[in-house]
């Protein structure tokens, strides 16, 4: 097997910030927390979540910091 089909084998389940991204805004949309509501909690605009759940648009390390710190289901148990 050549090093480049290795490399794509490896590196097919890379996870992205896109992906985590659809993860969290699922979780939020599935306990109905609006983006503005969640833009107003975290103190950042409005915008930005809108982007996050319409848009699809990676969030910043901040933005997911900033939900873990408020949002208790996002802590490890």
């Amino acid at each position: 097997m050549s090093s480049n089909n290795l490399w794509q084998i490896c590196h097919k389940k890379k996870v992205t910030n896109k992906f985590v991204t659809s993860k969290v805004v699922a979780e939020l949309r599935c306990r109905h927390f609006s983006p503005k509501e969640v833009a107003m909690k975290l103190d950042i605009p409005t915008e930005r979540v809108r982007n996050w759940y319409y848009k699809n648009v990676g969030m910043t390390a901040y933005d997911l910091i900033l939900l873990i710190n408020h949002y208790d289901f996002f802590k490890p148990s």
